[in-house]
């Protein structure tokens, strides 16, 4: 196993708390949307539930191209480039699409493909997006666990966790 791998679930642990803070704070517009039918409307509801992971995808972006993430900094952890340096903003925002809003969106794809009875009436589509959210979920954790710790996002995005510099 990683020996930063609790460390870095710990600081994923800390960042999501402050990232579904972000998706508290939709809430009153969702109802008041909610309010004026918008609710009914499959698409609405697919699009407004992109805003949250956005903001939050936009959120650990720019703290990673600034060294880390709120909850890396607080456990002593840091990101950086596979040369050493800094990860740029474009290898940052690669890097936390694939980590924060892919899982997080199929996610809602699946909530809400039930909310609308997809699983009453099977939708294959759906089924398989379920099975999709816990294979990248998995394939994440893999990652996380493994002796390299070496992720799919830290691969995709040339980036790494180190254990940050003091000082």
């Amino acid at each position: 196993m990683n020996r930063l791998a609790g460390r870095r679930i710990a600081a994923y642990a800390l960042d999501m708390t402050g990232y579904l803070g972000i998706a508290a704070a939709t809430v009153p517009l969702g109802l008041l949307a909610n309010r004026a039918g918008l609710g009914e409307s499959r698409a609405f509801v697919m699009s407004a539930s992109a805003v949250p992971v956005v903001i939050a995808t936009a959120v650990a972006t720019r703290a990673e191209s600034g060294g880390a993430t709120w909850g890396k900094r607080r456990l002593g952890l840091g990101v950086e480039g596979a040369g050493g340096g800094p990860l740029p903003v474009s290898r940052a925002l690669g890097r936390n699409a694939l980590k924060i809003a892919v899982p997080w969106q199929l996610g809602h794809v699946v909530a809400i493909g039930a909310t609308f009875g997809g699983f009453e009436r099977p939708d294959p589509r759906l089924v398989a997006t379920a099975v999709a959210t816990y294979a990248v979920i998995g394939v994440g954790l893999w990652g996380v666990l493994r002796r390299s710790g070496v992720t799919l996002h830290d691969a995709a995005s040339g980036s790494r966790v180190v254990t940050a510099q003091t000082g």
